[in-house]
């Protein structure tokens, strides 16, 4: 073999900075930006799964992972405030801003989700196989691949067995396991 084709692992550590080309160096830097806000978003994700978040907290933890109170991931911890019953007046606290601005901001977001139907949501015609990849999104640094865990199907599990929803059909979607004795019956 000759010494042109054959490839020795470096350590990039032990290379002296002089080594990098700017374009290395820009690389490098958007990839760290990108794992930065990959890490806000995966412990928002994880706040969210474990159900730990007071009112506000997800419009809270969604302006500090974007640094800004634009963009649809804002806009999706609006709506699911707004969902879970939160007051204008707590998202806009959260949001830095006063209620009404917040309401104006984000009212007709609210109001066209809440219009959604199944055939318009891909989230609403499959909430299951959604809830499973979140699941292999929050228990693997492998989320593109299949996993045993299941922390945000096994909250939902809950959820519906303490409100009386079908938790049976909720394992069959989610092709988990019952949560509890009384859903394995």
């Amino acid at each position: 073999m000759s010494s042109e084709t054959d490839t020795v692992p470096v350590n990039p550590r032990q290379l002296p900075a002089d080594s990098f080309t700017d374009s290395d160096i820009a690389r490098i830097t958007m990839v760290r930006a990108a794992e930065s806000r990959a890490a806000r978003y995966g412990k928002f994700a994880q706040m969210v799964s474990e159900d730990l978040a007071q009112s506000g907290d997800y419009v809270r933890q969604a302006v500090r992972a974007e640094r800004s109170v634009e963009g649809t991931f804002v806009t999706a911890a609006v709506i699911a405030e707004r969902v879970r019953g939160t007051g204008w007046e707590v998202i806009g606290e959260a949001a830095r801003m006063s209620a009404e601005e917040a309401e104006q901001k984000w009212g007709s977001a609210e109001s066209q989700w809440r219009r959604a139907s199944r055939a318009d949501d891909l989230y609403r015609k499959k909430p299951g196989a959604y809830a499973a990849a979140t699941d292999r999104y929050l228990v693997t640094d492998k989320p593109y691949q299949p996993s045993a865990g299941r922390p945000l199907s096994a909250s939902l599990d809950a959820a519906a067995h303490l409100t009386g929803r079908d938790v049976a059909a909720a394992d069959r979607a989610f092709a988990g396991t019952p949560s509890c004795a009384h859903c394995s019956r």
